[in-house]
């Protein structure tokens, strides 16, 4: 089961004041997000008192967005997923459903945004539905080839090239 949405709103301009007014993002900022376009989700946290989707952006990173820039088409939970709560408010996340390692690892998360080759392999293993199914095939496809050749997670990769070739 993939929990899917779709993107409604790409700039800071396209949230509610009151979600902006809680962020680090400003109007003019702009999430690498393709409004129309499937994505995806892989978790979800309550950040800042902001609902946050982890999705994975046009670039195949991954990022927590904001929860108004997309209209659901399946929101049912992933039979696999689970739930915390974090008393010490880890870069302000109160609570997080989703995979087995996010929840368990504390650290995950963290590890997973600075593109650590070991939170990948654990990103990787847990969500490999997403290499069958869901919008997000042609990007696991291609993130599951750059970890088993060996390449590193220095920077995103450039999906635009990845669709010429």
């Amino acid at each position: 089961m993939v929990m899917q949405v779709i993107c409604i709103g790409n700039r800071g301009s396209d949230l509610p004041d009151a979600v902006l007014s809680r962020t680090a993002n400003s109007e003019s900022t702009r999430f690498r997000l393709t409004v129309g376009s499937a994505y995806a989700v892989y978790a979800m946290a309550i950040r800042r008192g902001n609902v946050g989707l982890l999705v994975l952006n046009d670039s195949a990173r991954p990022i927590w967005s904001h929860i108004e820039l997309f209209e659901f088409v399946d929101a049912a939970l992933p039979s696999d997923w689970s739930f915390t709560t974090l008393e010490e408010e880890v870069f302000g996340i109160r609570a997080l459903w989703g995979y087995r390692t996010l929840i368990q690892n504390h650290s995950h998360n963290d590890d997973l945004m600075e593109l650590k080759r070991s939170a990948w392999k654990d990103f990787l293993a847990d969500n490999e539905w997403a290499i069958r199914e869901g919008p997000d095939q042609e990007k696991m496809r291609m993130l599951n080839e750059m970890f088993q050749s060996g390449r590193r997670f220095l920077r995103s990769p450039d999906m635009s090239q990845r669709r010429q070739e």
